[in-house]
């Protein structure tokens, strides 16, 4: 007898005679003879006593479809089983439809959902593919009935839906004084804290490459050139001591009291803005 049921999103719940009741009623509503009270309740019994213990709803549908088959009313069958093919195509219609405005560019709320990607381009679009093909998913494997139906009624909208299977972080604004002054691991090495601007720039951009790859949604820095400033300020110094050791050694050697004279002017300047 058949106590429970396997759901097409693989969700397991009871077993309820009333649905291949209602569905088989539909079908003869669509015939000539009309209903059948008494056929229905005989297919209906039959399936649910002679049925496995847990049953897929295409294994109880094809039971259907053969004991209508077997019945003297051919004519249920048809209609059932043309029922059956519309909702199936109902089904991937949906799926199709959604990639089609895709590749049309059409401007709708599937690709106008996320402001970080441009779904015009080819990237975009295989970035569309993807999204919309994990949705369904997240919908049956992923949350629970309450979030489904607040989703359904309005009452809720998850937004990147698709990344929910990656339990990643959405959008960042980067610390990035902080990474500067501390370094920061990239997993498979390590960075020391910058000293000069180059290394202060190449540490900006890495950090947003290595975040990029734990998380999705748009990142930021504030006050870029606030936290970069201290680095461009010991960059100068150290380029003006250079210079004023060149002059030392070279052109100015004769006289190094200009030299020195023409380093520490440089250096006050700059620390006094």
């Amino acid at each position: 007898m058949i106590q429970t049921v396997i759901k097409r999103d693989g969700r397991i719940v009871g077993f309820n005679e009333e649905k291949i009741m209602a569905a088989i009623r539909k079908a003869m509503l669509h015939t000539e003879q009309g209903e059948d009270q008494q056929l229905i309740h005989q297919i209906t019994d039959r399936i649910a006593f002679q049925g496995e213990p847990q049953m897929t709803v295409e294994a109880i549908q094809d039971a259907v479809e053969l004991e209508l088959m077997k019945s003297s009313r051919k004519d249920v069958a048809q209609k059932y089983i043309a029922y059956r093919n519309q909702r199936s195509i109902a089904r991937k219609a949906k799926t199709r439809d959604i990639f089609l405005e895709i590749i049309n560019i059409k401007s709708n709320d599937i690709t106008r959902e996320n402001a970080n990607m441009n779904a015009d381009t080819p990237a975009g679009m295989m970035m569309k593919f993807a999204s919309e093909t994990t949705k369904p998913f997240v919908d049956d494997y992923l949350l629970s009935e309450e979030a489904l139906q607040a989703v359904k009624n309005n009452y809720l909208h998850i937004h990147d839906k698709d990344y929910y299977p990656t339990k990643s972080l959405t959008c960042v604004q980067h610390p990035l004084d902080h990474i500067l002054t501390n370094g920061f691991s990239a997993g498979h090495g390590e960075s020391r804290p910058a000293k000069r601007i180059e290394t202060a720039s190449i540490m900006a951009c890495i950090s947003m490459e290595t975040a990029q790859n734990e998380m999705h949604g748009g990142q930021a820095i504030p006050a870029f050139d606030f936290y970069l400033a201290p680095y461009v300020r010991s960059s100068y110094i150290e380029e003006v001591k250079k210079i004023g050791s060149t002059l030392r050694q070279g052109l100015f050697s004769l006289v190094p009291v200009s030299a020195d004279r023409l380093f520490a002017f440089a250096a006050r300047w700059f620390t006094r803005r």
